[in-house]
């Protein structure tokens, strides 16, 4: 899945520059505060929007990673050989819950392209598409997770551990 491999270091690098970003905008506006007495409104405004990208471009990539916490204490108490079959629900919750995100933030995102951001001026609807972004990117991870499963014995959920 050599794609993968690649789209998962694009999605760090993007999410790292999101990050990166966050970190010059705050130092500019703290350092124009005090060395120049005056504010950078879009500095602030703008580092919220780098960090709501990170934050879903990081989620999709801990769905890769198997990294997301688990609430496994209905599992663990279930009988060994409903293990596959709790995976399996467990899969199609995570699904549906991504792909009704997919959908209603691709809905907010197109109606949010009407409203610009107050200092920016930038159509608010490109931070609300980070949802549906993050959503399709974190969907095809755990897709990817299915199938390295249904390839092998390995349980769903820890592929990449």
């Amino acid at each position: 899945m050599a794609i993968l491999n690649w789209l998962e270091n694009l999605i760090k690098m993007l999410a790292g520059l999101c990050l990166f970003a966050v970190f010059a905008l705050v130092t500019a506006q703290v350092a124009s505060r005090f060395l120049f007495n005056f504010s950078l409104a879009a500095a602030s405004e703008l580092s919220i929007y780098a960090m709501i990208w990170s934050v879903f471009l990081g989620a999709a990539v801990a769905f890769r990673q198997n990294g997301h916490i688990a609430m496994d204490i209905v599992k663990a108490r279930l009988p060994k050989s409903l293990d596959r079959l709790a995976d399996l629900l467990i899969f199609a919750v995570l699904a549906v819950f991504l792909c009704l995100i997919i959908v209603q933030g691709y809905t907010l995102s197109e109606r949010a392209m009407l409203q610009k951001s107050p200092a920016a001026g930038i159509p608010v609807g490109y931070i609300a598409f980070a949802m549906p972004v993050g959503s399709i990117l974190a969907l095809i991870f755990l897709l990817e997770g299915l199938f390295v499963s249904i390839q092998g014995d390995t349980p769903l959920g820890d592929q990449h551990d």
